[in-house]
């Protein structure tokens, strides 16, 4: 890729910076103030032999000094001399040997890529100083052409930055002595006067502690099932009467539902097989409601308990003996609920 092309593709990156996405805000690391700093690299004078040359060799080395001011991230004036280099060409009668140099005063936009590198642009004005020597007669002229630069930077202390730069000056010289295109590509070590500010810490805000509120754990609820019969200290009903006759089983439950108000009882009555069905159930009935009413009496309130019958229908030994037709009569309590101390 030569020089020109490499001219074309600055300048149009150039114009690219100038669009107002690449004016947003960026974090970078920031030198504003005044910098100074030195170049070096390489220079190619295009168009500067003519046709009928025999040989021409128009690269050379350059080097140059300048200085400048960053008013912001983003923009900065800066002022430099450079050596641009010589370029010489050998002829039928005679060898040139042609001289330049130039002093510009740019103006420079910036764009931060990333907080290590940011890429910057330039446009300006050039005062060139050239001569030819070799002739038939010296040249030498001077004058002021447009330039146009781009380039990145890196800065890597709080003082020190690199470079990475092209420069591009457009038809230098005149009608004797031949036009040129300056196009100079080098690297350049600058130092910064005022060393950026050292970031503000950030502030992190530390979560509110949590008040934690320990609920003390509540009573597990309880089930007992508690089944008296009449082999339990005796009949429990005089025969074919819903009259308790023995308490001292029942009052066992009495008991624990006085001591512990949390607790709910459902009672349910059971006969043997004797006599018809409907009768039973009906027996069945009374009797629960018989012992629900005792232990009312005895101070457990009447929403805690619930009765019911279940007449002759789950026995739970064989109604065709004495002893297993006691122990179908029954009455069974299920004891529930929330268990609390007395």
């Amino acid at each position: 890729m030569n020089y020109l092309r490499l001219a074309k593709i600055n300048s149009l990156m150039f114009v690219l910076m100038l669009s107002p996405v690449s004016l947003m805000a960026n974090d970078f690391y920031d030198y504003s103030g005044w910098y100074a700093g030195g170049r070096f690299g390489f220079s190619s004078n295009e168009k500067s032999c003519l046709d009928d040359r025999i040989s021409c060799d128009k690269t050379d080395t350059g080097y140059g000094i300048f200085a400048g001011y960053d008013f912001s991230q983003r923009y900065g004036i800066e002022f430099s001399w450079n050596d641009i280099g010589d370029s010489s060409a050998r002829y039928q009668s005679y060898n040139l040997d042609g001289k330049l140099k130039e002093t510009d005063l740019a103006l420079r936009i910036s764009h931060a890529l990333n907080k290590h590198v940011r890429i910057y642009g330039k446009v300006g004005a050039a005062f060139w100083d050239g001569e030819v020597l070799g002739g038939p007669e010296k040249l030498d002229d001077s004058g002021v052409r447009p330039l146009v630069g781009a380039g990145l930077e890196f800065p890597f202390s709080h003082h020190w930055s690199g470079r990475i730069e092209y420069q591009y000056i457009d038809k230098v010289g005149n009608s004797e002595m031949g036009h040129t295109n300056p196009n100079f590509l080098g690297v350049a070590l600058v130092w910064h006067f005022s060393a950026p500010p050292k970031p503000a810490p950030k502030f992190v805000p530390q979560p509110e502690p949590k008040i934690v509120v320990v609920k003390e754990p509540e009573p597990e609820p309880v089930e007992q099932r508690i089944t008296v019969d009449e082999q339990v200290g005796g009949p429990l009903f005089e025969f074919d009467k819903a009259e308790i006759r023995n308490t001292a089983a029942i009052d066992q439950v009495v008991k624990i539902l006085t001591e512990h108000p949390g607790l709910n009882v459902s009672i349910t009555g059971h006969t043997d097989s004797r006599g018809k069905a409907e009768y039973n159930q009906r027996l069945s009935e009374k009797r629960a409601d018989v012992v629900a009413k005792y232990l009312a009496a005895k101070g457990v309130a009447a929403n805690r308990i619930k009765t019911a019958g279940m007449g002759e229908s789950v026995p739970v030994a064989n109604n065709d003996t004495d002893a297993g037709r006691a122990k179908n009569r029954r009455v069974e309590f299920i004891i529930s609920g929330t268990k609390t101390n007395p």
